[in-house]
C-alpha cells in the first residue's frame, strides 16, 4: 500500500513523455531454458533491441546533380575521336594491356541488358561470361577488377566454394531455434555481379546448383521442411582452366575444358583465352 502512491505518480511520468524522447534501443536479458539456465547461473547475457532507425547519410540517387554527368565533362570523355564505346571498354582494368574485346565484354556485363516478360513468361537480361585460358593471362585480375568496380559484388573462388555456399544454406537460429535460410554468394549478389574464379575446380555435385541461377536467375530450397524460391538475378562471370593445365590446339575444345555442355550453354559470352610462346612477342 506505501507503494502504490510512488507507482502511479512513476506511471503519469512515463505516460507524459513525448514520442521523440522514447529509448531509440534497449538492452534485454537473453532468456534461456533448461540445464542451460541453470548451468549460466545469475549471469545473463544480454542483447540490443532497436525500436527506432534513423537514416543518416544520403543515398546516390538522393544527392541530386551530382549524379548525372554535365555535357562537358560528356564531351572531355568523348574526346576528339568520340568512340565512347572503346575508351569506356579501355578505362577497364587499364594496367592490363590488350583484351580490347574481352574487356567490351565486360563493359557490357556491367552495364545489362534488357529483362523481358512476354506473356508471362521471364527472360534474363544480365549476360553470363565465362573466361577460359591458360594460366598467366590476366583472368583473375580481370575478375578481381570487376568486383572492386561494380557497386554490388561477390567474389568466390570455386575451390574453396559448395554448392550450398553459392545458392543458400538452411541453418539452426541458436536464439529461437528454429530453421532458417542464410543466402549465399548468388544470392548476396542480386541486381549485381557475381565472380567465381577457378570455375573448373568445383566439384561436379556443386556445379549443379548454379544451372538454375545461371538461366532462370532464382534459387529455389526444399530442405528440412524449407520450401522457398530466393531471387538471384545477377550477372555470373566466371574464370577456369583447362583440364590439363594448358589449352592444347590439337585437342577438340570438349576435350579440354571438361565441362558439361548443359553448363556451356547458359554462357552467353566464352572466351578462350591463350598464351602462345613466342620469343619476339613475349620479349
Amino acid at each position: 500500500a506505501a507503494f502504490l502512491p510512488l507507482l502511479r505518480a512513476g506511471y503519469r511520468q512515463v505516460a507524459q513523455v513525448r514520442p521523440q524522447n522514447t529509448p531509440r534501443a534497449a538492452f534485454l536479458p537473453l532468456l534461456r531454458t533448461g540445464y542451460r539456465q541453470v548451468a549460466q547461473g545469475l549471469l545473463s547475457e544480454t542483447f540490443l533491441e532497436g525500436h527506432h532507425v534513423a537514416k543518416v547519410n544520403k543515398s546516390e540517387e538522393e544527392e541530386g546533380e551530382g549524379a548525372e554527368l554535365s555535357p562537358e565533362e560528356l564531351q572531355e570523355i568523348l574526346g576528339t575521336g568520340g568512340d565512347f564505346y572503346g575508351r569506356l571498354a579501355a578505362s577497364i582494368a587499364p594496367e592490363i594491356f590488350g583484351h580490347e574485346d574481352v574487356k567490351k565484354s565486360l563493359l557490357l556485363l556491367l552495364a545489362g541488358g534488357v529483362e523481358r516478360s512476354p506473356r508471362g513468361m521471364r527472360i534474363r537480361g544480365n549476360i553470363n561470361i565465362c573466361l577460359m585460358g591458360d594460366p598467366g593471362v590476366a583472368k583473375s585480375q580481370l575478375l578481381t577488377y570487376i568486383d572492386r568496380l561494380a557497386p554490388r559484388s561477390q567474389y568466390t573462388t570455386g575451390r574453396g566454394s559448395s554448392g550450398v555456399g553459392l545458392t543458400a544454406a538452411v541453418l539452426r537460429d541458436p536464439r529461437s531455434g528454429e530453421l532458417v535460410l542464410e543466402g549465399g554468394a548468388l544470392v548476396l549478389a542480386d541486381r549485381g555481379v557475381c565472380c567465381i574464379d577457378e570455375f573448373d575446380k568445383m566439384a561436379e555435385g556443386d556445379r549443379v546448383a548454379v544451372h538454375e541461377a545461371l538461366e532462370q536467375q532464382s534459387v529455389a530450397v526444399a530442405k528440412a521442411g524449407v520450401v522457398a524460391t530466393l531471387n538471384a538475378r545477377c550477372a555470373v562471370l566466371a574464370a577456369a582452366n583447362p583440364a590439363f593445365g594448358r589449352f592444347d590446339p590439337r585437342r577438340s575444345l570438349e576435350h579440354n575444358l571438361q565441362l558439361p555442355a548443359a553448363l556451356l550453354s547458359r554462357f552467353d559470352l566464352l572466351w578462350l583465352l591463350q598464351d602462345r610462346p613466342q620469343r619476339d612477342r613475349d620479349l
